[in-house]
């Protein structure tokens, strides 16, 4: 028999039923009728058009695409649809590739942040921006997470959520800290350096504190108390100021939010 059901034709060429109907509806494929049972039939030429179709998909071509190039293509429309992907896929790779790159430091980052926890110790730091977008619980005014042209959500995980708390905060005081976004470029930081509306804190020494917290931390002064206690332990007084880089959030059974943070203070 030269022409084949859907269901057969699904079994001869591994291709779901589904599939073969989609591809039909949207004008890829074309059957024909049995006027008196509607069902449908494909001739023997069908497997070449699906078997055209499947390998287009298989190179990532959209729908749109695959239609061009299975109905209309000609040598060099052909020659131009596959220098279009090429060009794309190259695309894709170097920004999976950034991508793969950011996980693997944030996977070292909580690592290193956990083995940590309520200790704290002395560390050289590279160059870091920050961006106020609060005082205190109160928003700024401005663009918040864009300034100066830069979008700060789309430098995550290089930008971080980061709260700068001062010296009379730090101290007891109900006010002087600043909710906003710790961006550390590493060695590339020529697309921030010149930006507008950062504060730059050069690199040097810091004496580092790894928190684990929960509840109104900021607005009830435990940070500030948990900071101020251990600092005292490496020098007498008060921090100058500290930064407070949150770089996870998770939950317990009671649904409690800890939040963990690693806390630096600039040493002269």
């Amino acid at each position: 028999m030269s022409e084949k059901t859907i269901g057969t034709l699904s079994k001869f060429t591994g291709i779901p039923a589904h599939t073969i109907k989609y591809y039909e509806k949207i004008g890829l494929l074309e059957s024909s009728r049995n006027e008196h049972s509607n069902y449908r039939s494909y001739d023997m030429r069908i497997c070449t058009d699906i078997y055209e179709c499947v390998k287009y998909r298989n190179m990532g071509f959209p729908l749109k695409e695959t239609k061009e190039l299975v109905k209309e293509a000609d040598d060099r429309r052909l020659e131009e649809l596959l220098e279009e992907r090429r060009l794309q896929i190259e695309e894709e790779i170097r920004a999976l590739t950034e991508q793969k790159k950011r996980l693997e430091i944030f996977s070292r980052e909580i690592r290193d942040l956990e083995k940590r926890i309520g200790k704290w110790y002395i560390e050289e730091y590279d160059d870091f921006y920050f961006r106020s977008q609060t005082k205190e619980l109160n928003y700024d005014g401005g663009d918040y997470l864009e300034a100066d042209g830069l979008n700060l959500a789309d430098r995550l995980p290089v930008s971080k959520t980061t709260v700068w708390m001062d010296r009379e905060y730090l101290s007891g005081g109900r006010s002087g800290y600043s909710w906003g976004m710790g961006i550390f470029p590493g060695e590339d930081r020529d697309w921030i350096r010149e930006k507008k509306g950062y504060r730059h804190v050069p690199a040097g020494r810091a004496f580092v504190l790894c928190l684990k917290i929960t509840g109104p931390y900021v607005s009830d002064g435990s940070m500030a108390r948990e900071i101020a206690e251990a600092y005292r332990m490496f020098r007498p007084g008060t921090p100058p100021e500290a930064f407070g880089v949150r770089l996870k959030i998770t939950y317990d059974k009671e649904e409690n939010d800890w939040n963990y943070f690693k806390i630096f203070i600039p040493l002269d």
